[in-house]
């Protein structure tokens, strides 16, 4: 890198312009910066580092220290520099934040900081930088952090590193020797660029390491196919050891695939040849073994079908044995089947004349219970069945009294007319059976239609209430609205009341700064007070013993004249009366030493005064910042900008919430709105349906009405008419007693 124009103005000790040719300067190779203290040796680097890297050198230093306690409020501090590298060349301007005149009234405002960078052409004159510049070259960027990023890859070093390396300000030299020995090596090893070969090493312990995790499977998959071997082989213990001392020895040397290879297959041949003698054997044993199994089945089929003779026998002695009795049982059911075949007619005979005796009475039991109008005119039939009947009255076809016929001729008679008494009675009936349903079921129509006029109620009810309550939706849904816009007014105050809460901090820390600063101050000053005695001391006495060694000067040369020389001062060869030096002579080791401490003395005193001095400047900025504030002011201003942006925040998160409410009202009206409809549609269905009902209801009660023809109901009438016809039914359905 070569540094090749610098120019300054307001920046440290320099109020005006100032440009350094540097180019010219480095022309012989090397050149230096001395003066006094405070002369500006310093800030031309904190200058350098400040337009590459927008810091300055010292990491302890601030960057307040840039802006010219000697230039007027309307100067602007600006640093440009034109520098080179093996990419180009290239030029950055930069200027640090600083208290500036206001271009309106009176007073300062904050000059925030600004960079620009440009890359040049390699052929440029820097003979009128930095002013002939302008317009020259692309601009790389305006931004500091883009600007920042693009000076940092063009030197390839970060500030940290560059003022270890190329710039090291006062005292970090040995903070560089300090170092540790990783910080020490990154850095190097990135001004040097040997990355690749630490990159080469970690690769190749990479590959180590992952040869060895290979090596490490392949013995642990050797391991378990040995295992697998051994296993599937069926050794014993001493033939596995030998096996696996084998495959070790095998392991060994190389190559180890064939060494192992051979260890198998001379296993495998000795294990192939025993497999196949053992296979031999299992042949013969074999055909052996089938023999055998063939004349053990056929023993057992003869020993089989021995026992299924011998029980064939048994059973042949027992059904001889048996023979009589068979005889006797067969007689007996030849007697039991002819019995059998009458059997049924004796008991039909039985319940014939059962069935005759039980008509028999039930025809009495109906004559006595039927209406008069139901029974033959002229007959007693009660009689006739008492006479017909054997065990009632005479017997049947006695002398002089009646036969079958008689009571023949009497049922065909009374049949007919029971007939249309019964038809007539259950035609009547029928034709009510539905007018009874009817009537049972008024109480409960009646009931239906008094529950359906208090339905009806409910809806209109209902419909009123939501009616009502829709009614005031819309002031609720306006009085949400207008919370929700008063929150977002609050809410736009966000970047107001934010910048306000920074500005805030920003005097706190200024605020807390000026005390401190005032206390360096004072501080300093009365180290300025200190080393200003202790120099004024220091000069008196070097001044009374440069006075002291002048007054024994003589001698002192009187001490080193010899007779016959030349007397320095006079000339003269013969020295009669030489003066004599005092005890108390002052030598020149002695002037020297208070020389020393005098320059010593002074060069504190000017430390002391520069440092007086940045402190002074560091006051007068802050108490300029800061104008009446202290730390309670300040804190209450810093209170009262955090409780803003509390309240912006709270009305952030409120319009948020407002928005929600105003939709879910929404829904909720919607949601009553469409209940509201479908309680009207319900209310209309039910207006009508119960107009129907009523008009049924009115025409059903007159119906019932009309059928009751005397009767207190229906169906007390259904029920007469019912029992008439299962009278007239049952008188003349049961058969006679003949």
């Amino acid at each position: 890198m070569h540094l090749r124009s610098l120019t300054v103005q307001a920046i440290g000790p320099f109020a005006a312009r100032h440009t350094v040719d540097l180019d010219a300067l480095g022309a012989s190779g090397l050149f230096l910066l001395e003066g006094p203290t405070g002369s500006g040796k310093s800030t031309l680097i904190d200058a350098v580092v400040f337009a590459l890297y927008g810091k300055v050198a010292g990491a302890d230093a601030s960057d307040e220290r840039l802006r010219s306690a000697y230039a007027a409020d309307d100067v602007e501090s600006v640093v440009d520099l034109v520098f080179e590298v093996p990419s180009g060349v290239y030029r950055v301007r930069r200027t640090p934040a600083y208290q500036r005149a206001k271009r309106r009234g009176t007073g300062t405002t904050t000059a925030q900081a600004s960079v620009k960078a440009w890359r040049l052409p390699a052929d440029v004159d820097l003979a009128a930088a930095p002013e002939g510049l302008d317009g020259v070259g692309t601009l790389l960027g305006t931004r500091l952090d883009e600007v920042g990023a693009e000076l940092q890859r063009v030197v390839g070093l970060d500030r940290q590193q560059f003022v270890q390396t190329v710039v090291l300000p006062q005292g970090e030299f040995a903070r560089f020797l300090r170092a540790g020995g990783e910080e020490r090596r990154v850095l190097l090893q990135k001004i040097f660029g040997t990355e690749v070969y630490e990159q080469m090493q970690q690769r190749l312990a990479a590959l180590r390491a992952q040869a060895a995790r290979t090596v490490e499977a392949s013995r642990a998959h050797l391991g378990e196919a040995v295992a697998h071997l051994l296993g599937a082989c069926a050794l014993g213990p001493d033939e596995q050891a030998e096996v696996r001392g084998a495959l070790d020895e095998a392991l060994v040397g190389t190559p180890v695939a064939e060494r192992v290879a051979q260890v198998v297959v001379a296993t495998t041949a000795g294990l192939d040849a025993a497999a196949d003698a053992l296979a031999h054997e299992a042949a013969a044993a074999r055909t052996t073994w089938d023999a055998a199994r063939a004349e053990l089945e056929h023993a057992r089929a003869t020993a089989t079908l021995a026992a299924r003779r011998d029980a064939l026998r048994a059973e042949r002695t027992a059904l001889e044995a048996a023979a009589g009795r068979h005889e006797d049982d067969v007689r007996r059911l030849a007697r039991g089947r002819a019995a059998a075949a009458v059997r049924p007619l004796l008991t039909g005979w039985q319940d014939a004349w059962t069935a005759h005796e039980a008509a028999a009475k039930a025809l009495v039991a109906a004559s006595d219970a039927a209406p008069g109008d139901l029974l033959p005119a002229g007959q007693d039939v009660a009689a006739l069945v008492e006479a017909l009947v054997p065990g009632r009255g005479a017997e049947p076809g006695a002398a002089g009294g009646p036969d079958r016929d008689d009571l023949a001729d009497v049922l065909d008679a009374w049949r007919p007319h029971l007939r249309a008494e019964r038809a007539a009675a259950a035609d009547a009936a029928a034709g009510l059976r539905r007018t009874v349903e009817a009537e049972a079921g008024l109480n409960g129509r009646r009931r239906a239609v008094r529950e359906l006029a208090a339905v009806l109620d409910d809806l209109r009810a209902e419909v009123e209430a939501a009616a009502v309550w829709l009614a005031g939706r819309p002031a609720e849904r306006a009085t949400l609205e207008q919370e929700r816009d008063d929150a977002r007014l609050r809410a736009a105050q966000a970047d107001a009341a934010e910048t306000a809460c920074a500005a805030a901090r920003v005097l706190v820390a200024d605020v807390a700064a000026l005390g401190a600063a005032r206390a360096e101050l004072a501080a300093a000053q009365g180290e300025v007070a200190a080393a200003a005695g202790a120099a004024q001391a220091a000069v008196t006495a070097e001044a009374a013993l440069r006075t002291a060694r002048v007054a024994g000067l003589a001698g002192e040369l009187a001490a080193g004249l010899v007779d016959g020389d030349a007397c320095p001062v006079c000339g003269a060869c013969e020295h009669p009366a030489p003066a004599s030096v005092g005890a108390d002579h002052v030598t020149a080791e002695q002037v020297q030493a208070a020389e020393q401490v005098r320059a010593a003395a002074e060069a504190a005193l000017a430390a002391a005064g520069a440092r007086a001095a940045r402190l002074a400047e560091r006051v007068d900025g802050l108490a300029a910042r800061t104008g009446d504030h202290d730390a309670t002011t300040a804190a209450d201003a810093l209170r009262t900008a955090q409780d803003a942006v509390a309240a912006v925040t709270a009305a952030t998160a409120q319009v948020t919430d407002l928005d929600g409410r105003i939709a879910d009202h929404d829904a909720a009206t919607r949601r009553r709105e469409q209940v509201r409809d479908e309680v009207l549609a319900q209310l209309h269905g039910a207006e009508l349906t119960l107009e129907t009902e009523r008009d049924a209801l009115s025409r059903t009660e007159a119906e019932v009405v009309e059928a009751r023809d005397g009767h207190p109901t229906v169906a007390a009438r259904h029920a007469a008419l019912d029992a008439r016809a299962r009278q007239a039914a049952a008188t003349p359905s049961t058969a006679g007693p003949g």
